[in-house]
Parts: C-alpha cells; structure tokens; sequence
C-alpha cells in the first residue's frame, strides 16, 4: 500500500499501521486530489475512504 500511495506524484510522506488499518499519508494539496489516493489503494485490493485531521 505504501509503495502505491508514494507513486501518487505530490505524495510527500506514506505512514501504514496495519494493525488500526489506516494509512496517514502527507501530500501537496494543489497536485493531490483525495480521490487520486483512494483509488491508489483502491486498486491494489484495499479500499478506503479519507478522514481529514
């Protein structure tokens, strides 16, 4: 999942806990759109939904 979400150009950071299954993940948000992130895991078997802090 983290080697997914880093290949999300303007992904700055990847942070995966599987235990709690979230990913915390850092990225400029004037070349990210969330959607691009959820599909990124999405993908790869994993689907997610965003949580802003």
């Amino acid at each position: 999942m983290r080697n997914s979400l880093k290949k999300v150009e303007g992904v700055r950071a990847v942070e995966v806990d599987l235990d709690e299954k979230t990913a915390t993940v850092v990225f400029v948000s004037n070349k990210v759109d969330t959607s691009m992130l959820v599909a990124a895991t999405t993908n790869i078997g994993f689907p997610s939904v965003v949580r802003m802090p």
